[in-house]
């Protein structure tokens, strides 16, 4: 038997025993006590079966029907994120982007990384063509 056959009997198993213990109007610590089953397991195949949306909010919400199904609510969910430093950059940190628009209507746009290639740019932009 697989993990997920595995997983989806006991899915099955635990939905049967919460029905049973609501249609009982049963605590589910004193259900589980009587069947001697984990008390904690049952706590939590309720929270999963809740969160799939197959057993509703409230256990006494149920009207007996061992085949209700709940509408699927969003359940709010909190993912754990680690915020990382970005890795210095191997260019340097100066950044200089020209536009220029030329005299004949024609567009360009320079990104120089050194302050150094400025000088060379105006002097190549300076010469008669």
């Amino acid at each position: 038997m697989t993990k997920k056959e595995e997983r989806d009997a006991k899915r099955a198993l635990w939905l049967k025993h919460l029905q049973e213990c609501a249609r009982l109007k049963e605590p589910l610590s004193t259900y589980t006590r009587r069947h001697e089953l984990n008390v904690h397991e049952g706590y939590h195949w309720t929270r999963v079966l809740r969160r799939e949306g197959v057993w509703p909010l409230q256990p006494h919400s149920l009207t007996g029907a061992s085949s209700a199904v709940v509408a699927s609510k969003s359940v709010p969910r909190f993912a754990r994120v680690r915020i990382e430093p970005q890795p210095p950059r191997a260019e340097a940190a100066f950044r200089l982007r020209l536009q220029l628009i030329l005299a004949n209507g024609r567009h360009a746009q320079l990104e120089l990384s050194d302050e150094r290639q400025l000088p060379r740019v105006l002097g190549l932009l300076e010469q008669p063509g």
